[in-house]
């Protein structure tokens, strides 16, 4: 065989090496633009990832295909016998689902320079977008490999059973990974496009691009996720006993978010051109969002019986909400040091830092999980405040008429379970943006009528 069997087990250094590479790619957006001139250095950075993660997945497919009778999938799901079909059943819906999704989340950022929507972009935005993507990639490779990634799918089965224990997975698991998988790909065309609006606006097709296919898929992600335990109070209680579903609701949440506050926020950005308006803008946001955090995170822990009640929940909302916080706070200093970005980067740092928390928050303890709606919620805080200083101070009807929303949003994620909080605060962020867009829209309509009149 080309492949070892089980190529993960047989050399014990594969899965380290590969979570290594990945946390190099960390780093894409200063390393790549370095060793640019240094052809057989950066091939190899650039192509160690996904050629380890197809290594996986070539040995994973010759296992199945040959009923290798110690591959743990072999010896739990097919047994001996079965036929072909069943075979690639269980490689397309197993564990190879998974590697397959890295695999096509690195191969997409290292190939992202040949997007059609960046045809007649220059090298300089090419490189930079694919430095990003590549970043964008290797934090969610990082996050893949410790969550979905589980030491028993590597290792084999010493004592298989004598017939299979497990039923085979449908082929709708198939797609929904491919869905959640481009939901990633796209919010890494969104950071990378928001990232070098300020200096040019070659990355205005694939941003607007991004932004509509997101608008598909993640209705349709929201749509899956309503009808999963994800809707049941027992699953905030162990939300990782289910990886596939975290990692789905995790990627829902970030996808949303970036899609809506990020996307809005960083083309209002380019409005406020005077340095007092984006000081007022940030310091608003901030106080809100510290109130909007603190108080929606206790209320979800409150009603998760395992984080206590009163003042414990109120302890454990603070608690998390700070260190949410504190990760956007560390990261506006990051302009300071030459890692600009956008219009405002201060804002767009602090935007992204809170976002990116979220998977770290997630690994840190299952009180992590307590921030999904709280996070939501916080993200309609900024088209909030960007209308109310877009519309100016004689103006103020629609910047009262989002809060309103957000308002309402906020007080029945307070007074709702964990469950059905998640999904009215994926609602009020995506109504808020929605009509600060669509007055963001009709402004920029009435100038032009003006100014040709």
């Amino acid at each position: 065989m080309a492949f070892p069997f089980m190529l993960a087990a047989s050399a014990p250094w594969y899965l380290p090496g590969l979570f290594l590479a990945c946390l190099s790619w960390t780093a894409a957006f200063s390393l790549l633009p370095r060793i640019e001139h240094r052809t057989l250095v950066k091939r190899l950075y650039v192509w160690v990832p996904p050629a380890m993660v197809m290594g996986l997945l070539l040995s994973r497919a010759i296992d199945l295909l040959g009923l290798e009778p110690g591959h743990p999938e072999v010896a739990l799901i097919l047994g001996q016998g079965v036929d072909m079909g069943a075979r690639l059943r269980v490689l397309f819906t197993g564990q190879g689902a998974v590697e397959g999704a890295l695999f096509s989340l690195l191969v997409f950022a290292v190939l992202s320079p040949k997007l059609p929507s960046l045809r007649g972009a220059s090298m300089a935005t090419t490189d930079a977008v694919q430095s990003r993507m590549m970043t964008h990639a290797g934090w969610w490779g990082l996050l893949t490999l410790m969550v979905l990634f589980d030491p028993t799918a590597y290792e084999p089965m010493g004592s298989p059973p004598t017939v299979p224990t497990r039923s085979l997975a449908p082929w709708s698991v198939l797609l929904s990974i491919v869905l959640f998988t481009l939901l990633l790909m796209m919010a890494g065309e969104i950071m990378s496009a928001t990232a070098r609006m300020a200096s040019t606006g070659e990355t205005r097709l694939l941003f607007h691009r991004a932004l509509m296919k997101t608008a598909v898929a993640g209705a349709a992600a929201w749509w899956l996720l309503i009808q999963t335990d994800a809707m049941t109070p027992d699953w905030w209680a162990r939300p990782m006993m289910d990886a596939r579903l975290a990692m789905g609701v995790l990627i829902a949440t970030y996808a949303t978010l970036m899609a809506t506050s990020h996307a809005f926020s960083t083309v209002a950005e380019g409005l406020h051109s005077a340095a007092s308006r984006q000081a007022t803008v940030l310091m608003w946001t901030l106080t809100i969002t510290t109130a909007v955090l603190v108080s929606i995170t206790s209320a979800t822990a409150d009603a998760v019986e395992v984080y206590g009640a009163g003042l414990d929940a109120v302890l454990t909302g603070w608690r998390w909400a700070v260190l949410a916080l504190t990760a956007g706070v560390v990261a506006m200093t990051l302009p300071m040091v030459g890692f600009d970005a956008a219009h405002h980067p201060e804002a767009w740092w602090f935007r992204m830092a809170m976002m990116l928390f979220l998977p770290v928050a997630v690994l840190m303890a299952d009180g992590g999980w307590l921030l999904m709606p709280a996070m939501l919620v916080a993200g309609s805080v900024f088209p909030v405040v960007h209308l109310f200083v877009m519309a100016g101070a004689s103006r103020r009807t629609p910047g009262v008429l989002a809060a309103s929303v957000l308002l309402l949003g906020m007080l029945f994620c307070v007074i709702s379970s964990p469950e059905q909080s998640l999904f009215l605060a994926a609602g009020s962020v995506i109504s808020t943006t929605a009509f600060a867009t669509a007055w963001y829209r009709r402004e920029l309509q009435r100038s032009a009528v003006e100014s040709t009149g």
